[in-house]
């Protein structure tokens, strides 16, 4: 056996150890290199950081000397009243058409003159409100909070107050409609420069989220924020209720093509139409500038960004990144800042306890009267009868009465506390009104029991809604037959209600081959060659005293024509997740009613019929429904518009999907020192041409705070 010299033993040793010693100097250097990138990395966020601050302050010291030019102006024949509200156009793009935005005179004259010269917003405005909700998602379905998120953002564009179909500046300075170089209509729209997105507080975050100096500073709210907020719409892996409703809307939009920080267009799809010459032309939707308005923005700063400060989504400079990415719309959907509200509006969010959420007065705002108390605060209450004992203490400013408590109210204005709340100058005022709202069973047409339109009419037919307005609702409603405002030209007024009518009811439902066969009492029928009886359950809101008792009516006047009716209340995470998944037999919900031009696109067009979480619950399909509200699309004739929505009602009259119980009458109770509590509708001297027909909470203001409210000081 050869063996090997002694040197190639120490050769291989001397040549492994070299290779083990340079590997462990490569792994060090390469170790070295990441820590520096990090550290480079870290240093480039904070050099951001700190251009983000220099470029908020310039800002803030701009505006700060816009508001003074503005405030003093240099023109001695200028009127004050007449500009003190708008401050000097700051995007000084060329205008190359007429701004669709007019200024609201009623924000501009009457409100400074109501308030006079020496106002100043003082008070804590206090409501309350059911439940705490599990979260403030900018996308939540609910109410309430999506009501808290609009009261911290902007919009494109606001409603003038009290008017219908009208358009008034808020953060566009201006939207003009032009013809690009194809020869198709878009808009161009040029924002104000001095909103501002306010710092994320980390006292309102839990223990575990630290926050990156990134969020501590604020930001401007740029053209980039509005883009942001249609993508997160469009996503389809957003699943959110409320983006999925705004999606039938906005899905129309063909781009929004951002030109620079403040300046960007919004192109909508165009669709072939034939003029009443005979000719084609290429028309946007008739929706098209109302939703341009109602863009809002959406806070880049923190919805893209994990709480250490870095992107979710490294690589996003793709112009449609957090339109289609899938990972972003999960995150977003589960983000650490669900919890609080991100700012930019006239009030700010301050914070949510078990107990309450409470808002700020923003004094940046640009508007000096879109706030008009110090603060806002909300309590969490379980029931009606919790709000209604909260506001016989004089804790509350005001409280929309519900009927049941009508005659409760009567016997308390007798009493000796009230007698001296009102001597304290806490005095109660009432004002009625026909809120835009109704109430209704929904029939899921996935469920074989209510597939024909004669059994959903004879369900109709055989409960009495004149005794639940009566009875129930001590008078404080209406019936309605259809999804419209009954105040609305868009209402067909002919349409009379379904009678109350029991015999009608069984014939109807014996024609579509129900009967009692077995004799039991309960209606029966071969459904796919088994025998089925008429037993279904309807899900309703639990905390509602209200809904509680309609519904047990509702039961005990089916089950007298041979149908079971179990009922289920259920709270507000449970319904919720009912509504999205469409998992109920038979619904009791209410519906609040946007503004006019009504669209029934987002309740009744076939494609949401299947889509989870979309309003159209009861997965109602109807083409000659879906050809009306495509034709309503299209169509700028006022009068044609109105025999289109007619000719829609006509047809739910018909088919009756819902059965429609009432419109509410709404009560709202408020105390002395709440001012400008009124319905525009009847203050034609304030608001000429004024056609909305409830009172506005903006413009509440408080009267006197020495007595009764306290200095607002914050957290």
């Amino acid at each position: 056996m050869n063996k090997e010299p002694i040197s190639l033993y120490i050769f291989r040793f001397i040549l492994g150890f070299g290779l083990f010693a340079f590997m462990a100097m490569l792994y060090w250097s390469s170790a070295l290199i990441e820590n520096q990138l990090k550290f480079l990395r870290q240093d480039l966020i904070q050099i951001k950081n700190d251009i983000y601050t220099v470029r908020s302050e310039t800002e803030k010291i701009r505006t700060d000397i816009l508001k003074t030019l503005i405030n003093h102006p240099l023109s001695q024949n200028s009127s004050s009243s007449e500009t003190a509200n708008f401050p000097l156009t700051i995007n000084k793009k060329a205008a190359q058409g007429e701004n669709l935005l007019k200024v609201d005179p009623f924000y501009q004259i009457t409100l400074p003159r109501l308030l006079g010269p020496q106002f100043t917003p003082q008070g804590v405005r206090k409501e309350a409100t059911f439940r705490k909700p599990d979260h403030l998602h900018p996308f939540s379905p609910w109410l309430e909070v999506s009501s808290w998120n609009d009261l911290c953002s902007i919009s494109l564009a606001s409603q003038e107050v009290g008017k219908y179909e009208t358009m008034a500046p808020e953060m566009a300075e201006r939207i003009e409609l032009r013809t690009n170089e194809k020869g198709l209509s878009e808009y161009w729209v040029f924002l104000r420069q001095d909103v501002f997105w306010a710092p994320l507080q980390q006292n309102q975050f839990a223990e575990g989220i630290i926050l990156a100096p990134h969020f501590l500073r604020r930001h401007p709210v740029t053209a980039h924020d509005f883009k942001f907020y249609f993508d997160a719409i469009m996503n389809p892996y957003v699943e959110e209720a409320k983006a999925v409703s705004l999606r039938i809307y906005f899905g129309d939009i063909e781009e929004i093509k951002i030109l620079d920080d403040y300046t960007f267009i919004v192109r909508w799809k165009t669709e072939k139409t034939v003029g009443e010459n005979g000719k084609e032309e290429l028309k946007m939707k008739y929706l098209s500038k109302s939703w341009t308005g109602s863009l809002c923005p959406l806070a880049s700063f923190v919805y893209q960004y994990f709480a250490d400060g870095t992107k979710i989504i490294e690589e996003d400079s793709h112009p449609n990144t957090y339109q289609t990415n899938s990972i972003w719309a999960q995150n977003f959907s589960h983000h650490w800042a669900k919890n609080v509200i991100v700012s930019c509006g006239p009030w700010l969010f301050d914070g949510m306890t078990e107990r309450e959420i409470r808002f700020k007065r923003n004094p940046d705002y640009f508007n000096a009267y879109a706030a008009l108390t110090e603060a806002l605060e909300f309590k969490f209450k379980n029931s009606p009868d919790g709000i209604w004992e909260e506001f016989k203490t004089d804790s509350l400013d005001l409280f929309e009465i519900p009927p049941n408590q009508l005659a409760e109210l009567d016997r308390f204005l007798q009493s000796a506390p009230y007698a001296k709340q009102k001597e304290n100058g806490s005095g109660i005022h009432r004002l009625d009104y026909i809120s835009r709202k109704y109430y209704y069973i929904g029939w899921n047409q996935a469920n074989p029991l209510f597939k024909s339109k004669k059994v959903r009419q004879a369900l109709t037919m055989a409960i009495d809604r004149e005794r639940i307005i009566r009875q129930n609702l001590n008078g404080m409603g209406m019936q309605t037959t259809g999804t419209f405002f009954p105040f609305s030209p868009s209402y067909d007024a002919t349409l009379k209600p379904y009678p109350y009518n029991i015999q009608k009811a069984l014939e109807l439902l014996r024609e579509d081959g129900w009967y009692d066969s077995s004799g039991t009492g309960v209606l029966e029928k071969v459904i796919d060659g088994q025998r089925t009886p008429f037993k279904f359950t309807l899900t309703y809101f639990v905390k509602s005293p209200t809904n509680k008792s309609i519904c047990e009516y509702i039961s005990t006047a089916l089950k007298e024509i041979g149908i079971v009716c179990k009922i289920e209340g259920v709270d507000v995470a449970d319904l919720s997740a009912i509504v999205d998944d469409k998992s109920f037999d038979a619904i009791y919900m209410a519906w609040a009613l946007g503004s006019p031009p009504e669209d029934p696109r987002q309740l009744w067009y076939s494609t949401g019929a299947k889509e989870k979480g979309s309003s159209n619950l009861i997965g109602f399909v109807n083409q000659e429904v879906d050809h009306i509200i495509d034709k309503l699309t299209f169509e700028y004739d006022v009068e044609k518009r109105i025999e289109l929505y007619h000719q829609f009602d006509r047809i739910i009259y018909d088919e009756a999907p819902y059965t429609f119980i009432y419109t509410p009458k709404e009560t709202l109770l408020y105390r002395d020192y709440l001012q400008n509590v009124f319905i525009p509708a009847e203050r034609q001297d304030l608001i000429p041409g004024a056609n909305v027909g409830e009172p506005i909470a903006n413009l509440f203001w408080i009267k006197d705070t020495s007595k009764k409210q306290e200095k607002y000081l914050g957290n």
